[in-house]
């Protein structure tokens, strides 16, 4: 379980939230919810509806995972084949460019 020496004050709690795009809210009871506001409509995530302001801190304050890195596009030859049709579809198309023409 993460422990935290210090509180981490209000504003910076839903300054952090705001750039992961959550809204943290309070409720009349003390208790806090986080909203998620890049669904339609915006609902509280699961587990963080009506709860202490330290399990926001925690959530909030707990790294993002690494972004996963980006695919590389396969930049082969022209006449690489996906399929093992596609290599005699291609051949086919070069003897035909080769012949001289297409009817």
């Amino acid at each position: 379980m993460l422990q935290l020496n210090h509180p981490v004050s209000l504003v910076k709690i839903r300054y952090r939230a705001r750039k992961r795009g959550f809204r943290v809210l309070q409720d009349g009871c003390g208790c806090f919810s986080v909203i998620d506001t890049k669904i339609e409509p915006p609902r509280p995530l699961l587990g963080l509806d009506h709860v202490p302001l330290w399990v926001i801190e925690q959530v909030i304050t707990t790294p993002l995972p690494e972004p996963k890195p980006r695919r590389r596009r396969n930049g082969g030859t022209p006449h690489q084949a996906s399929h093992p049709a596609a290599a005699s579809f291609t051949q086919l198309v070069d003897l035909l460019k080769a012949q001289g023409g297409a009817p």
